[in-house]
């Protein structure tokens, strides 16, 4: 099941966040390496962690969380203004039609779809088409690693790469803007196997 919950319900929904915040500790930090902030040892936390942030966080059949997206407002302080600027200095956002996706992090899912993506990967990838119809967003924008490519592809999503940048460590960085669009929801659908048995719409509410 997934579920939008905003970043001024942290306090109400504190258990889920210490979840997120941990899961992705161990997937940017401790397996990717990334230069992340982390906190208490155990959260990583970063500066876009606000209030006026969105997330989709996906649960299991046992009620577990065991993935989330991170959504925020281009026309908001965001990775691309901020530590991304740097890597693609001639790419830049500020609309309320386009939101940026980061922080995509998927831990200790046990079910997978029929394009052998995580049930949670796949629910994530659509919920964030859900959650542009829903609010009228046109494009959602993301950096991402080669890895995240293929599964874009793998769940329906065109390659809609804007440019790359070659890192030592990490190897290559893309930057890509996705439309937003009735099409692509079904396309997701179909590659993923998520029918249209499924909620039309996710939930703005956690259960």
């Amino acid at each position: 099941m997934l579920v939008q919950i905003n970043g001024h319900e942290r306090n109400e929904y504190e258990k889920h966040f210490a979840t997120m915040f941990n899961h992705r500790k161990i997937i940017f930090h401790d397996q990717k390496k990334w230069d992340v902030k982390v906190t208490d040892l155990n959260y990583e936390i970063d500066e876009y962690d606000r209030e006026d942030t969105s997330y989709l966080m996906s649960f299991d059949q046992r009620g577990e969380l065991v993935g989330s997206i991170r959504l925020i407002s281009t026309t908001m302080p965001h990775m691309m203004s901020g530590p991304f600027a740097k890597m693609f200095p001639d790419v830049s956002f500020k609309s309320p039609m386009i939101w940026e996706g980061t922080r995509f992090a998927v831990l200790g899912d046990r079910s997978v779809q029929p394009n052998l993506v995580s049930t949670a990967a796949c629910e994530i990838m659509l919920g964030t088409v859900q959650f542009g119809l829903i609010h009228g967003i046109q494009f959602i924008t993301a950096v991402y690693d080669a890895g995240m490519s293929r599964l874009y592809r793998r769940c329906g999503f065109t390659n809609f790469e804007l440019g790359r940048y070659r890192t030592a460590e990490h190897g290559t960085v893309f930057v890509g803007l996705c439309e937003i669009t009735e099409e692509l929801e079904a396309s997701v659908r179909a590659a993923t196997g998520l029918s249209d048995a499924e909620p039309s719409r996710l939930p703005l509410r956690a259960a």
